[in-house]
């Protein structure tokens, strides 16, 4: 069983977090990923348009920008970005919306409206598409709204223009997994809150988001807060996760077997982790 999650980045300001927040599959499901950790996506924006206020020439390379930026952190997870060649429409032929497929087929592409629906003050959208069970991906095509003045830019917000480039990095973080903190009860700077704001590259909250869904090869085990270190405060998020057989969407460093748990040998892994100087987790 598959199921569709549309996560939108909003027109003007707020900023704001505690912790990265990521979508998942259902309630008390695990957080949505990709198995293994490489999100192919077709760019079908073009590449003309430029040249552009941030020195770029083409819609497609603010593409490639964005999803490099992602790759960069140094997470289990990267972004493959190809032009588009056949384009197939995501929306279904009955006008019922968005269809789930095909697999590993994640346009980017612009659109006046998402599937006949007007967009509002959205200005881009993507659709996540995941087994429910599982939270593995299937493929997430990103909807850009036609109607509103677009350009490419570094720095904050300009009146009456939008940045494609912040834009893009927004919404492939919905790609990967992670939602919007700023709408969770969080309150911190990060690309990924809710509505665009003078915020340009990716934030240290929006760092350990991806890190702690994609854990690398250095990332300590049960390092909660992806700081490089197991604190006595992740130590106890541990011991709470375990207790309440609660998913491990609040430690996913701590998921060793990465079935969406905290079990009691998990705990002890991060509490060995903490007296020996953080070993490197297991696939």
């Amino acid at each position: 069983m598959s199921w569709l999650r549309a996560v939108a980045f909003l027109l003007l300001c707020p900023v704001a977090a505690d912790a990265f927040v990521c979508i998942t599959s259902k309630p008390g499901g695990p957080c949505v990923h990709w198995d293994p950790g490489v999100a192919p996506l077709q760019t079908f924006l073009g590449d003309a348009g430029g040249p552009f206020l941030n020195g770029t020439q083409s819609w497609n390379e603010n593409v490639v920008n964005a999803a490099a930026d992602w790759t960069a952190v140094g997470a289990a997870f990267q972004f493959t970005v190809t032009p588009g060649q056949q384009f197939t429409d995501p929306c279904a032929p009955d006008g019922s919306g968005i269809m789930c497929g095909p697999a590993g087929y994640s346009p980017v592409f612009f659109t006046p409206t998402a599937c006949g629906a007007g967009f509002g003050d959205i200005i881009a959208q993507a659709v996540d598409c995941f087994g429910v069970d599982s939270g593995k991906m299937i493929n997430a095509p990103v909807f850009v709204n036609s109607t509103v003045n677009l350009n490419a830019f570094d720095g904050p917000l300009r009146p009456q223009i939008h940045d494609i480039r912040r834009v893009l990095l927004h919404e492939l973080g919905h790609v990967l997994g992670l939602d919007h903190p700023d709408l969770n009860g969080q309150t911190v700077d990060a690309i990924m809150n809710s509505r665009e704001s003078d915020l340009d590259r990716l934030q240290a909250d929006d760092r350990a988001g991806i890190l702690s869904l994609y854990p690398s090869t250095t990332t300590c085990i049960g390092d909660c807060s992806i700081r490089g270190s197991v604190t006595p405060v992740d130590l106890l998020t541990l011991v709470q996760l375990a207790l309440r057989g609660a998913d491990a969407s609040a430690c996913q460093s701590g998921d060793v077997d990465h079935d969406g748990l905290i079990r009691v040998h998990e705990l002890l892994a991060a509490v060995d982790s903490a007296r020996s100087n953080c070993p490197a987790p297991t696939a």
